[in-house]
């Protein structure tokens, strides 16, 4: 595994991959040093910190870096449901749960998110609770400014 640290708007962010996969991206306030990018790395670190930087510029709205999506397989419905949700949009955990035919599922949808590995890329900011903005494990200010870099429209 290899690793990347990397400077945004919300925070220093860690990055990992395996071969030719990213497999995790944490919120990184307490890391120790790492080598921020000014070393060699390989492609697809150099790859995802790219579009990483290219999306808080607002340059892309979505990612092409190659990832691994783990979880159970009712983890794995959430996030690819996530993947769904474009650009500037948000869904209630309710409204994510009935796409992934799990109506009533919607607390499982945010323990699912919570759980999510790769924020940012897997959008999981864009699920919002029905009357307010909800959890985010990176922390609700991020949140925020993850919603308002897309220009979300929320209506509560």
């Amino acid at each position: 595994m290899e690793k990347i640290l990397i400077a945004s708007p919300i925070g220093n962010l860690k990055i990992v991959a395996n071969g030719d996969e990213i497999i995790e991206i944490s919120f990184c306030d307490n890391c120790e040093q790492m080598e921020i990018s000014n070393n060699k790395h390989s492609e697809i670190l150099t790859h995802c910190a790219d579009e990483i930087s290219a999306y808080f510029r607002g340059e892309i709205s979505k990612f092409s870096v190659k990832f691994k999506i783990e979880g159970s397989d009712f983890e794995k419905s959430v996030y690819e449901a996530l993947l769904k949700i474009p650009y500037g949009e948000v869904l209630t955990y309710k409204q994510l749960a009935t796409k992934i035919n799990r109506p009533k599922a919607y607390r499982a949808v945010g323990n699912a998110n919570a759980k999510n590995k790769i924020p940012i890329i897997i959008p999981c900011h864009r699920v919002v609770a029905s009357n307010g903005i909800g959890g985010y494990s990176g922390g609700l200010w991020r949140k925020n400014r993850l919603l308002k870099l897309e220009k979300a429209k929320l209506k509560f």
